[in-house]
C-alpha cells in the first residue's frame, strides 16, 4: 500500500509543485491538499493520512497551531514542515510543536523525498546546519536569554511579531490567524512588555529590524556539527 500524504500550503502553485515532485515516487500518494488549518483538520478528522507536509504560513490559521493540534489529536500522523521561514528561528519551534522534520522550500527539489523517508522511518529530519544551531542553543551560552525576541516570546507572540515586521495591521493579522483584532492587540501588549518597549511605533521598528535580520546565519565559529 502507498503512503498517503496531505499537503497544507496557502499557495496553489507550491502545492502543485510539491504534489508533482512527490507523485514521481510510486511509494507515495497525495490524498488531499488544503490552504488553511480548518480545511486541513476537516480532512484529517474524516480520513487521517500517514503524513502531513505543512507550511507555517497559511491562508487561514497558524501552521504552528495546526502542528500542535495534529500532534495532540492524531499522534500517529508524521509531520514534515516545508517552509520559507528562517530555519534557525522556526525549526526548533516546529519540533517543539510536534513536527518530525523541517525542510526549507528552497531545498525541496533535491531533499524532499529524503526528508519524507527519514520522517517515515521514525527519525527527525533537519538540515545539518539547522541541527547544529539547535544543539548550539541547547548546550552553549552564546545567546543570553532575553536579548532576542525568539528567546522571550511565545510561538503565537513571535508569529504576530513577525507579521508586524511585514507591515500588517492588527486587523490584517487577525484575519490571517483567524483570531479577533482584540486578541491580537492583547498579544501585542504582552510583546511590548516582554521586549521592554512602551510605544507602538518603537515596537514596529523593532519588528521590522528583527524581520530584516532574522535570516542572518549563525556565527560559523560556533557551529558544532555540519557545514
Amino acid at each position: 500500500m502507498k503512503t498517503t500524504i496531505m499537503i497544507v500550503d496557502d499557495h496553489p502553485i507550491v502545492r502543485e509543485g510539491l504534489a508533482n515532485l512527490i507523485g514521481r515516487d510510486d511509494r507515495y500518494q497525495i490524498v488531499a491538499e488544503a490552504a488553511g488549518a480548518t480545511e486541513a483538520m476537516r480532512f484529517i478528522e474524516k480520513k487521517p493520512p500517514d503524513m502531513v507536509i505543512v507550511d507555517l504560513t497559511l491562508a487561514e490559521g497558524s501552521g504552528l497551531q495546526l502542528i500542535k493540534r495534529i500532534h495532540s489529536e492524531k499522534p500517529a500522523i508524521r509531520i514534515l514542515v516545508a517552509s520559507m521561514h528562517d530555519d534557525m528561528i522556526y525549526a526548533e519551534r516546529s519540533l517543539r510543536a510536534g513536527a518530525n522534520g523541517y525542510i526549507n522550500k528552497e531545498q525541496a527539489a533535491s531533499k524532499l523525498i529524503s526528508a519524507i523517508e527519514e520522517v517515515l522511518r521514525g527519525n527527525i529530519y533537519l538540515d545539518p546546519a539547522v541541527a547544529s544551531h539547535i544543539v548550539q542553543r541547547r548546550t552553549q551560552k552564546q545567546f543570553p536569554v532575553g536579548e532576542r525576541p525568539e528567546d522571550v516570546l511565545s510561538d503565537r507572540e513571535l508569529e504576530i511579531f513577525a507579521l508586524l515586521g511585514k507591515g500588517l495591521s492588527s486587523k490584517e493579522i487577525a484575519g490571517q490567524l483567524s483570531v479577533s483584532p482584540k486578541t491580537v492587540d492583547s498579544h501585542r501588549f504582552h510583546i511590548k512588555k516582554k521586549l521592554g518597549v512602551s510605544k507602538h511605533s518603537e515596537l514596529l521598528q523593532r519588528a521590522l529590524a528583527w524581520k530584516t535580520n532574522a535570516s542572518d546565519p549563525p556565527d560559523q565559529d560556533n557551529v558544532l556539527i555540519g557545514e
